[in-house]
């Protein structure tokens, strides 16, 4: 999966989860996501859970930390490097 699909699919997660319109571009100029968004851990959980049901990855219990919402490309990053575990 490629950085540009994976954030396509990440910003209809937000929207659906956040319950308002997030594109592309909000998510990839965001430094700070759990505070551009004002997510707290269960919005976070939430989203986490969706990420994983509908990109079909399993994030690590190791992995799982509020810091890999903080940012939009170690997110991505991560997603991609998971998608390529899965894929092969």
């Amino acid at each position: 999966m490629q950085n540009k699909e994976i954030l396509g699919k990440l910003a209809a997660i937000f929207s659906e989860v956040l319950s308002k319109e997030v594109t592309m571009e909000e998510l990839d100029a965001q430094a700070d996501l759990l505070e551009a968004f004002h997510m707290d851990s269960l919005i976070a959980l939430q989203i986490i859970v969706k990420i994983e049901q509908q990109l079909g990855i399993v994030i690590e219990d190791d992995d799982l930390a509020l810091e890999l919402l903080n940012d939009t490309g170690k997110l991505t990053a991560y997603i991609e490097g998971q998608s390529e575990r899965v894929s092969s």
